[in-house]
């Protein structure tokens, strides 16, 4: 049974690893579409004397900031931001909450029965923060949980396993 809650251990902190990578990445996309929002309207305005001989690149800039404003409501990367940042903050705190178990299994101080039921809560606490912060499936990115994977493997490893 300490092999399973291991397991189940490994398996949350993975599930971590990833959000915060997709946390990272919609970050990264939200702030690239604010810098080039930024750019363009500020170069747009300042380069208008300049840009007087190169009308098309003026039309052409005006234009890609348009449609970079039209279609950002629509974009799921700020609202992600959110659920991610707040999904992580939950699965963290039951990550603290596993760990702590974890010394007490690892003891030899939990009968089987009390490491299933161990493990059990924590599928039902990760599964109850996924429901209530995540309304659509998250995005898959193998890149992204292979770098989780090793992440959870070296945190595991260097805490518990040295």
């Amino acid at each position: 049974m300490q092999s399973q809650y291991w397991k189940e251990l490994y398996q949350l902190k993975t599930h971590i690893g990833f959000i915060e990578r997709q946390l990272e990445k919609s970050e990264s996309i939200d702030r690239f579409l604010k810098i080039v929002l930024a750019i363009a309207s500020s170069s747009s305005i300042g380069a208008w004397a300049i840009w007087n001989e190169y009308s098309w690149v003026w039309a052409g800039i005006i234009a890609f900031s348009q449609v970079i404003t039209a279609i950002t409501p629509f974009l799921p990367y700020k609202s992600r931001i959110k659920s991610y940042s707040s999904l992580l903050h939950e699965l963290e705190e039951l990550m603290i909450r596993a760990e702590f178990k974890w010394h007490s299994i690892a003891d030899g101080q939990l009968t089987a029965t009390a490491i299933n039921k161990a493990r059990f809560e924590i599928r039902a606490a990760k599964q109850k923060s996924l429901k209530k912060y995540i309304s659509t499936t998250i995005p898959t990115d193998g890149k992204l949980h292979d770098q989780a994977e090793a992440t959870a493997s070296e945190y595991l490893t260097n805490f518990y396993l040295t």
